[in-house]
């Protein structure tokens, strides 16, 4: 009896670990489904504070000009921490989410940004993104298809109408 040998490394040559450069610095990023899960966690977060600002309370409403002003500004705040917080984990280094925001003037679309790209790329590298590929292209194709029996269905009714 012979054995098979495989060496499963060599076939999928996965390389999980990448080097990126964000705000000035180099950090050795793990993408993994711990920073997966750190990336939803902070979706579900932005879920949810984008349905307290759009869902209407009777607090709300009671409040003062300057009382919506300080509650939005405070909720804008957490918004920001959470982000990051979440580089901070993703990033692997205390602070890193602080500093990207200062390197890039405090602007919170640098944060959103820099998580929307490490996303992509996790997306890539664990083929995620391929499979949300073949899938929005499917759809496409059902929804042709679709519309083209609805149209020669109609072509077919109108048709057998008397003229």
């Amino acid at each position: 009896m012979s054995a098979i040998n495989m060496d499963l490394d060599k076939r999928f040559n996965f390389n999980f670990k990448k080097k990126v450069t964000i705000g000035g610095k180099t950090y050795n990023v793990v993408f993994n489904d711990a920073m997966d899960q750190a990336l939803l966690d902070l979706q579900v977060e932005m879920q949810d504070f984008y349905d307290r600002q759009t869902k209407k309370t009777d607090e709300f409403e009671e409040m003062t000009v300057d009382q919506r002003k300080k509650y939005l500004a405070n909720q804008y705040k957490q918004v920001v921490h959470d982000a990051e917080e979440t580089l901070d984990e993703v990033l692997g280094v205390q602070g890193a989410g602080k500093a990207i925001y200062k390197y890039y003037d405090e602007q919170s679309y640098a944060l959103f940004k820099t998580i929307q790209v490490l996303r992509e790329e996790k997306e890539k590298l664990d083929g995620t993104a391929k499979e949300q590929q073949r899938q929005k292209h499917q759809a496409r194709i059902e929804q042709y298809t679709g519309r083209k029996e609805r149209v020669k269905a109609n072509a077919n009714a109108n048709k057998k109408r008397p003229k």
